[in-house]
């Protein structure tokens, strides 16, 4: 079996399908990052996934709009559910000073959902809304975005991607799911 998730290695869909796989026993089942809503509904349409792990709702900023404007008309046969406890991290690019740092990239989502937390620590980063935060994580490692650009993703994708934790647990509420 095939499923598809949300995002890139290291995305939060990607961490939710691991032990959502793991929970019901089906650890051999392949994953497929597919990026966007979009993405999964083609691949769930064409067959080349047999399900797919995506965010619907987040208990701090609401409802993932992507999720809603793709699937709007769509019918579900089968609708799981998985609460996943979520915990942003800022990272930067080794070598980059803190105090050089002037926007903040990371999925729409994860804006809302640390935004108390930056107003408060990181005021002067502007943000810069990308289609994942684990594509930041990425794109920062890889030159893509600039190096006065901090991201926000999980600690498995900036790890993964030899970026420098600034800090852990940024979300709002300790209750981010």
């Amino acid at each position: 079996d095939k499923v598809g998730y949300m995002g890139i290695p290291g995305s939060f869909s990607e961490i939710a399908a691991e032990e959502l796989l793991k929970q019901e026993g089906l650890e051999g089942a392949e994953l497929v990052p597919l990026v966007c809503a979009k993405n999964i509904l083609n691949a769930l349409r064409e067959g080349s996934v047999s399900c797919g792990v995506l965010g619907v709702r987040n208990s701090t900023a609401g409802p993932v709009s992507e999720f809603v404007q793709t699937f709007e008309d769509v019918s579900y046969e089968q609708l799981g559910e998985y609460v996943l406890p979520i915990h942003h991290c800022l990272f930067k690019k080794p070598g980059v000073d803190v105090s050089q740092l002037t926007e903040v990239a990371t999925h729409p989502q994860a804006l809302r959902q640390t935004d108390h937390t930056r107003a408060q620590r990181w005021p002067r980063l502007a943000e810069r809304e990308i289609e994942d935060t684990a594509i930041g994580a990425e794109w920062l490692a890889k030159g893509e975005l600039p190096e006065s650009a901090a991201v926000i993703c999980s600690i498995k994708a900036g790890r993964a991607w030899g970026l420098d934790l600034i800090a852990e647990n940024i979300e709002d509420s300790a209750e981010n799911r």
